[in-house]
């Protein structure tokens, strides 16, 4: 019975390195960058609002408090990931199942 559980974990292990791993990584990097990029973005924006004036800065610390600018940075960061994905399966050749 070990044997059995030990060639069944082998082989999950490889199937998953080879085709799952991989992905992940990727989705994982890019997001991880395209979240980062995009809350510098927010921060530089905040700043340039609360120069514009009073009305400005209270609207912007609205759009904190309900999470609006976090919830965008999230949507940015799946498109990304999405298009990372889309953009490698292309350029990856596929890998025949065996």
């Amino acid at each position: 019975m070990p044997a059995f559980l030990l060639l069944l974990l082998t082989t999950f292990g490889t199937w998953f390195l080879k085709n799952i791993l991989p992905q992940m990584l990727l989705s994982v990097g890019v997001g991880l960058v395209s979240y980062t990029g995009f809350s510098a973005l927010d921060s530089n924006l905040t700043t340039a609002i609360n120069d514009m004036g009073s009305t400005a800065s209270s609207l912007n610390v609205l759009f904190h408090m309900f999470g609006v600018y976090v919830g965008i940075q999230t949507l940015l960061s799946a498109v990304s990931i999405k298009a990372a994905l889309a953009i490698s399966r292309r350029v990856f050749v596929a890998r025949s199942v065996s």
